[in-house]
């Protein structure tokens, strides 16, 4: 490895003053140094023989060495030898010496002198050398600097920290001591470059690396890796308690209120831990498997932090296995749309249907959604699949309307990424148009997360689909993203009370209350209401009485694949009393 670490460790950058190491047993010769390099502004520190020049070394970094050939203890070859073998091949080390003799010079140049001095010395002579020999070693320092810097934050960047990661192992496999590694992860990062613009985001990231590096020792190291993620090595930690408080004590000051220019935006982090060396012997298990506990920590709401488990690799595993399954699934035909009739509970009608997706597994069976739907999402093949769903179910209605169903409605269910990576303007036009449908043939529902996710671009694109006729479902309202505010600016036609609470009445009084509360906000702003997850009489009634104009769920009937619900629709089956 190179010898990055030592280069910028957290406790030493660029000096204005540079450092020289002066090792010599002649205390008149040190003064002498110390006088004429001072004046030019170099900072001097003096070590009477090899060893303590060796620790100077260590402990300051510095951008030359002067040693003197003859010392009592070990001489200055053999320091210079020992200087190099420690890792400091970046330093530069020029030789004093009154031996003069070829055996002399050229054994300088072995153990990794790049020049020497004669003595008596000429004291212009030095000065001309070692102002020439720093200069260069500041301007290669200041380049490496950028090469291992993160520009924006000015903490180390990736490249620097792979380093100190291996350093920080090797260290602690040495002493026989446990640390910790962290990487942190800014919550909806994404939505703060959407909304407040990227200028924004950097002020953020900025605030962050801020806000961690005031929480650590000055022994700690901390990286941004790129993106909005972070990463935090703790060395010499005596057990996981001590992670705890550390990262307990990072999720709350990262739990915080940033102001933006002239606005304000709220702060959460997620956090995954793993331990050396129980979590992984080495620097690239380390960092895997906190990566997994980080997406852990993600998985399980946000704003928390996760230890490393072996079985999260477990479950990483099954969960590529899964992607993999997904896109040859796709590629194989394997998915198929089943419609879940809607009924308006007052007239007892048929009046629309929700697509939903199914996976015929050729060795698993029928999948339900639930399984994969979001793994589809963050893997990226929503995309694909999306567009097959929207052009089918435009298909389906002209097969139903085709056999003699008049007036088909149906609903498709639209994912935040299909706002961002697709055109879905095009999509539905193109849909509507090769299919021969009315743009009042559809409806799109959107869950209360996909709103604000990207704020302005969700709204343009849902008032241009409801200017073709293509009316907006709000879905699983109630579950504690959206306000009032979002009901009464985003263009909504429907609110689909989520299935959660709908299961809960009329026993559940929380339950209960929320479905009230919803109804009656509804009402006020003049918007239809369908519930999820209807199942039984006493749920309908219950609905009935809120005003509530729509209702779905197995009370009336399952999803079913498209040529029984057209049976369902022409027998029509209910079962209301």
């Amino acid at each position: 490895m190179s010898n990055v670490v030592s280069l910028f460790s957290d406790t030493q950058k660029y000096e204005e003053r540079p450092v020289v190491v002066l090792a010599d047993d002649d205390p008149s010769i040190r003064l002498m140094v110390r006088h004429v390099l001072e004046s030019e502004d170099f900072d001097i520190v003096e070590a009477a023989d090899g060893l303590e020049a060796i620790k100077a070394v260590e402990k300051h970094h510095p951008a030359l060495i002067l040693l003197d050939a003859v010392m009592p203890g070990i001489d200055g070859f053999t320091t210079c030898q020992q200087i190099k073998e420690k890792g400091h091949t970046d330093i530069p080390v020029m030789m004093i010496t009154g031996l003069d003799d070829d055996a002399s010079v050229e054994r300088a140049y072995e153990v990794g002198a790049i020049d020497f001095i004669t003595k008596p010395i000429k004291w212009a002579v030095l000065k001309h050398r070692v102002k020439s020999v720093v200069a260069k070693v500041i301007a290669e320092r200041k380049v490496q600097l950028l090469a291992y810097r993160d520009t924006l934050t000015d903490l180390p960047n990736r490249l620097l920290f792979a380093d100190r990661l291996e350093q920080a192992v090797i260290r602690s496999a040495r002493s026989q001591t446990s640390m910790a590694l962290m990487l942190v992860d800014i919550d909806d990062f994404k939505l703060v470059n959407d909304s407040f613009g990227h200028d924004a985001g950097d002020k953020l990231i900025k605030a962050v690396g801020t806000l961690i590096s005031r929480s650590l020792r000055r022994a700690d190291t901390i990286a941004r890796l790129g993106g909005d993620e972070f990463a935090v090595i703790i060395e010499g930690i005596d057990s996981p308690e001590d992670a705890i408080s550390i990262a307990d004590n990072l999720t709350t000051i990262l739990e915080h209120n940033v102001r933006l220019d002239d606005q304000e935006t709220y702060t959460s982090a997620s956090i995954g831990i793993a331990i050396y060396p129980e979590d992984g012997k080495d620097a690239r298990t380390l960092l895997k498997n906190a990566d997994t506990a980080m997406f852990r920590a993600k998985e399980n709401g946000r704003h928390c932090f996760q230890f490393y488990k072996p079985e999260m690799s477990v479950s990483a595993m099954e969960r590529l296995e899964l992607e993999n399954s997904l896109k040859a699934a796709f590629e194989n035909d394997e998915f198929m749309i089943h419609y879940q009739p809607v009924i308006d509970i007052n007239k007892n009608e048929i009046v629309s249907a929700e697509a939903l997706l199914r996976w015929q597994h050729p060795d698993k069976g029928m999948i339900q959604p639930t399984d994969f739907v979001s793994v589809i999402e963050d893997s990226g093949l929503i995309i694909a699949l999306g567009e097959w769903v929207i052009f089918s179910a435009c298909k389906q209605i002209r097969v139903w309307e085709d056999a003699g169903l008049k007036d088909q409605h149906v609903s498709i269910n639209l994912a935040p990424r299909q706002f961002k990576e697709q055109d879905l303007v095009a999509l539905f036009t193109q849909a509507i148009s090769e299919n021969n449908v009315e743009g009042s043939a559809l409806s799109v529902e959107v869950t209360e997360r996909t709103l604000i996710d990207n704020i302005g671009e969700v709204e343009s694109t849902l008032k241009k689909l409801r200017g073709m006729g293509i009316k907006v479902m709000l879905d699983d309202f109630g579950t504690g993203y959206a306000s009032l505010a979002y009901l009464k600016n985003f263009p909504v036609d429907v609110v689909k009370i989520d299935r959660a609470f709908v299961t809960g009445i009329p026993d559940n009084h929380e339950d209960s209350a929320v479905v009230d509360a919803i109804a009656g906000l509804t009402r006020g702003l003049k918007l239809e209401l369908l519930a999820e997850g209807v199942e039984n009489e006493r749920q309908l009634n219950v609905l009935k009485g809120l005003g509530c104009q729509y209702g779905q769920g197995y009370y009336w009937s399952k999803a079913l694949p498209g040529d029984e619900y057209e049976q369902f629709y022409m027998n029509q089956i209910y079962n209301i009393v």
